[in-house]
């Protein structure tokens, strides 16, 4: 091959069959790339070999010369080749690499998984049109997609090309003040615009609490039955998850429990336990919150849809009862709005937000 690469070249030499020059076809430079590779990648340029100059190589396959450089000049940028003042050779490529890129028969790498992944419950199948009663599922049919649409345009208008960019870590500026506001009036959550951070969706923040509090082997304690969602994020950070049962009150969580099995994190949904359906009552409330805090642990409140009540008044945030509360208030607009938003948030408690502030 390296003789004949230093002779006058025809195509069929390098090429097994000529490019095409088609209508439609791909651009000639990126044929010519495609062949020089696989016979790179196969074997049939072997390593050290000298490619014919770019003059002789048009030629010889009737190109124009730009097309054969940018060719390459495409091979030199993905190591494919080496250039220096003797010329263009063909780099030295590892073989079960180089076997294994062009199709070739090459044992696969032991497919060993991370061993959380076993203790991560598979998700339940997406509800299509004809389960739109499952749990978590808005009347998407209901949603003003007009309304939604002049929104869009108009906050595209408004920002221009700078709303395109990146942005505050913690999230739109506009956006946490707003949510802040709603919280207040709507939730009785005590916080400023400061300690919300938007997060992709609620599971993104609970992922965040595990990330921002925890330490692989710290013990975290979830309802049950509970949110699928919420174990999910605690195995994701190699937290050992005790499960604690719930009655009609809520979280049952006693004397014994924070003796024995003590917390680093405890995930409840107080307005309204998922899937049971409890409210936590204000006594349990003021309970955990207190043993939290004499025990140095924190409290995930997942409000997810406290929004919707069929009688009465929403039922309050827990984060509200009490100033520095040790609570994370996890929230979402996938039920308010609709699910593929993926728009969430989370609320920091202010004393921690001078350590998470530069890690966020």
């Amino acid at each position: 091959m390296t003789d004949a690469l230093a002779e006058p070249l025809v195509p069929q030499t390098l090429l097994e069959q000529a490019l095409d020059h088609s209508p439609g076809a791909e651009p000639l430079r990126r044929q010519l790339f495609q062949r020089l590779r696989q016979a790179i990648l196969d074997g049939r340029l072997a390593a050290g070999s000298p490619l014919p100059g770019s003059r002789a190589l048009a030629e010889a396959l009737a190109l124009s010369r730009n097309t054969v450089t940018a060719a390459y000049e495409h091979l030199l940028a993905e190591g494919y080749v080496l250039s220096d003042r003797q010329g263009t050779r063909v780099a030295a490529l590892a073989p079960s690499a180089a076997a294994a890129a062009c199709g070739q028969g090459v044992a696969a790498p032991d497919p060993r998984t991370a061993a959380r992944l076993a203790r991560i419950q598979p998700k339940a199948p997406r509800p299509g049109p004809a389960h739109w009663l499952s749990p978590g599922m808005p009347a998407l049919s209901q949603f003003p997609l007009a309304a939604w649409r002049r929104a869009l345009d108009r906050a595209l208008r408004d920002g221009g090309p700078a709303a395109l960019g990146y942005g505050d870590p913690l999230g739109e500026r506009v956006l946490r003040t707003a949510i802040a506001r709603h919280l207040a009036l709507a939730r009785g959550v005590r916080c400023s615009a400061e300690q919300v951070v938007i997060t992709e969706g609620a599971q993104e923040a609970l992922v965040l609490c595990v990330r921002l509090l925890t330490n692989p082997g710290d013990t975290a304690w979830v309802e049950d039955p509970g949110y699928r969602g919420a174990q999910s994020a605690l195995h994701g950070g190699d937290l050992h998850t005790l499960p604690l049962r719930v009655d009609a009150q809520g979280l049952v969580a006693g004397e014994a429990d924070w003796r024995e099995r003590m917390p680093r994190l405890v995930y409840t949904s107080p307005s309204h336990q998922y899937p049971g359906g409890a409210v936590l009552s204000v006594a349990r409330r003021l309970a955990l919150m207190e043993q939290a805090r004499r025990h140095g642990a924190w409290i995930i409140e997942d409000d997810y849809d406290s929004e919707f009540r069929h009688t009465g008044e929403p039922i309050a945030a827990m984060q509200g009862l009490a100033d520095g509360a040790p609570v994370l208030y996890v929230g979402t607009f996938s039920k308010t709005m609709f699910p593929a938003l993926r728009i969430g948030f989370l609320v920091l408690p202010e004393a921690l937000l001078a350590a998470v502030r530069q890690p966020l």
